[in-house]
């Protein structure tokens, strides 16, 4: 196989896959933000963690997580919609236990009253998201190299 060859699958991999990241990414957070300033108010309480093993490659192995542990937690909280329906809907990011919040924890819920199911915290940051954005952008640029390389190496 050709350098410009390997060149060209290198770009048309790394360009499509940070695309999508990055897109995927930068709609969760503006379905966040919308939800922030448009979405109806509920109080919510964290009724019980989900504990969540993560788990390296194969089974044998764990990840571990600075000094944390190989356990995260995910908050479950439990909260009503205005017209009466109960929810109960799990957070999207889990944390080691000293870093989640507490059971019993009040927290303020924004969410679509058209889509209960589409939530948020206001007090969750969308830095994550924002990581995301910059590493799918990121691959962008890689595979952009690589496909500058192939045209130069192509000809």
């Amino acid at each position: 196989m050709s350098p410009s060859t390997v060149l060209w699958l290198l770009a048309s991999a790394f360009t499509p896959a940070g695309a999508l990241v990055a897109a995927a990414a930068h709609h969760r957070i503006r379905q966040i933000r919308r939800l922030i300033r448009q979405g109806k108010s509920a109080e919510g309480m964290v009724v019980r963690l989900e504990p969540t093993k993560l788990e390296g490659h194969g089974s044998d192995h764990t990840i571990t997580i600075r000094s944390s542990g190989t356990t995260v937690y995910y908050p479950v909280i439990a909260w009503a919609t205005a017209d009466g329906q109960a929810m109960e809907t799990r957070t999207d990011i889990a944390r080691p236990l000293n870093r989640t919040l507490p059971l019993g924890t009040r927290v303020e819920v924004r969410y679509d009253p058209a889509k209960p199911s589409h939530w948020t915290l206001p007090t969750e940051k969308a830095t994550m998201w924002w990581l995301a954005v910059a590493l799918g952008g990121l691959f962008v640029l890689i595979g952009a190299g690589f496909l500058a390389a192939a045209l130069v190496f192509g000809r």
